[in-house]
């Protein structure tokens, strides 16, 4: 090796490691609706809504979602994801994702989806969620919180979909705001 390379391959060796040992953001939590807007301007928001974040296992999270739509509150309205970590950052998985994006502000904890719809005008919604560590007493919420912990927990998903950590976590990066 040439004495004028060796400052900077030691260099590189120095900063992998504490490159790899970046700590993750800590996502686990609740977070509550604190705005739901359309682009044009639409009644295809959120009037309520909570997010949950729980760690599966070194590797994985799932997110459930429970809502209730502005122009139809009592229609069914809620989802879950399962995201997973990898080196260079959080998935969500590729099953049903593409139409969304997920950015969370882990120092201001925040949470915001954005999401295309497919109507003829494009409409795009942006979903604003804050961490909240109240407990959580709407009781259609709360309903529909576990109907969603339900379905992400079904033998009959798992055995058509397959286990979690086996699925695509490639497409949907979640992106972190920087302070």
């Amino acid at each position: 090796m040439r004495l004028h390379l060796l400052p900077l391959a030691t260099a590189l060796v120095l900063v992998s490691p504490a490159r790899a040992q970046t700590p993750r953001p800590n996502l686990d939590a609740s977070y509550s609706l604190v705005s739901s807007t359309t682009a044009p301007v639409t009644n295809w928001g959120f009037s309520k809504g909570r997010i949950s974040i729980r760690q599966l296992d070194e590797r994985h999270l799932l997110i459930l979602l429970a809502c209730e739509w502005k122009r139809e509150p009592k229609a069914v309205c809620g989802e879950h994801y399962f995201a997973q970590w990898q080196e260079n950052g959080l998935y969500i998985q590729d099953m049903n994702t593409d139409a969304m994006r997920v950015y969370a502000d882990p120092a201001a904890h925040t949470l915001t989806i954005i999401s295309r719809g497919f109507d003829a005008k494009a409409s795009v919604r942006r979903d604003v969620y804050r961490w909240d560590e109240q407990e959580l007493n709407d009781p259609a919420l709360i309903r529909r919180m576990k109907r969603e912990q339900s379905n992400a927990d079904s033998k009959e998903n798992t055995r058509v979909f397959g286990p979690y950590a086996k699925w695509a976590y490639t497409n949907n990066r979640i992106e972190f705001q920087k302070p």
